[in-house]
């Protein structure tokens, strides 16, 4: 007998218009958690692997992935954005100290250069200081920190997420798979296992290397006594996330910065042990041995949707952009592989 979906439609009308409105109040509802869900989903994609390796245990492997994949970047994005906003309260509220400390800064570093440098330097911080000021104090300060609440609340939400679409998401997708007639189902699991080919190389290997890179990093700006070392080193986690950014495009101004506050020879010895200990291992050792499976999508477009996320959505754009680009490319690829197969050619 087929299957007329018209018709089910047209018989099942009020059961649909229900089914939509009620998906559109828990949307409605869930939105202020929405980071955290699409945390706690893209966590357990990337938990996966761990998980698989405790076999049958699945809810005891569910349990570890989770904890291994959340509470690393926790720790590290957590408590950076905990900092930033702290930073941004600190801006907010003491501007006058801002410029007082800008003086003192340009008279230090200023003794043991040129006159002309040391015009060149006054202007420049004496323009980021006018720049700064206005910004600091249109800063909505409770808004901040509704934000930074709203974010914790989120991350500690992605815990139990994740905990459950290990457990059970795999049965969910193939609970929907089921609903489709007969015909459709192989070609929809063909979709998702190019899907999941191409987040594979997106997220697993990406994501582990970050998660390290930035932990090391966490330990050596505290060893080296920066300020705010984790807001630093959840910066080295979104670098390491994003093709042709590395830890460099955070270790080379810190690196300016030790030249400033101590000199050549601390901002060179930090410069060859954060760039031995971050940058090497993960760009150069790690990486390669972690992303098995290639994700085939050109860096560029992988570049815009983690930027791009990122800006319009914030943390949990900056995840789900790229799972997004990742599924219309899974679809595009299989779809081209049928229109070109000798099948296709010869209808």
């Amino acid at each position: 007998m087929n299957f007329d979906p018209g018709k089910w439609c047209s018989e099942h009308k009020g059961m649909l218009i229900i089914a939509l409105a009620s998906m559109l109040l828990i949307f409605y509802f869930f939105f202020p958690f929405m980071d955290g869900i699409i945390l706690g989903t893209v966590f357990a994609y990337v938990g996966k692997p761990i998980r698989d390796t405790f076999g049958k245990r699945k809810r005891l492997g569910s349990l570890v992935a989770a904890v291994c994949i959340v509470v690393p970047i926790f720790f590290v994005l957590g408590l950076g954005m905990i900092e930033i906003a702290n930073q941004i309260l600190i801006l907010a509220k003491n501007q006058e100290a801002i410029r007082t400390t800008l003086s003192i800064l340009t008279e230090e570093t200023s003794r043991d250069l040129t006159p002309w440098m040391k015009d060149i330097l006054t202007s420049v911080l004496e323009n980021a200081a006018s720049i700064i000021a206005p910004i600091a104090a249109s800063i909505p300060v409770f808004h901040i920190g509704r934000v930074a609440s709203l974010g914790i609340i989120n991350f500690i939400v992605s815990i139990p997420v994740c905990y459950f679409v290990l457990v059970d998401g795999e049965s969910f997708v193939e609970s929907i798979i089921s609903l489709l007639p007969q015909r459709e189902k192989d070609a929809y699991r063909k979709y998702m296992s190019r899907i999941d080919y191409i987040l594979s190389g997106i997220f697993i290997g990406t994501i582990y290397t970050s998660i390290l890179g930035s932990i090391i990093a966490a330990f050596i700006f505290y060893a080296f006594s920066l300020p705010r070392p984790f807001a630093l080193a959840s910066f080295v986690f979104l670098a390491g996330m994003v093709p042709f950014l590395t830890s460099w495009v955070v270790i080379i101004p810190v690196t300016v910065y030790r030249y400033f506050s101590v000199g050549m020879e601390g901002a060179a010895v930090f410069f060859l042990l954060s760039s031995a200990l971050i940058y090497l291992p993960s760009e150069l050792l790690i990486r390669p041995y972690l992303v098995a499976a290639k994700s085939s999508m050109h860096p560029l477009l992988v570049m815009l949707s983690f930027l791009g996320g990122a800006l319009v959505a914030g943390i949990g754009g900056f995840f789900l952009a790229p799972a997004i680009m990742g599924i219309i490319v899974g679809i595009y690829q299989v779809r081209r592989e049928e229109m070109t197969s000798p099948e296709a050619e010869e209808a």
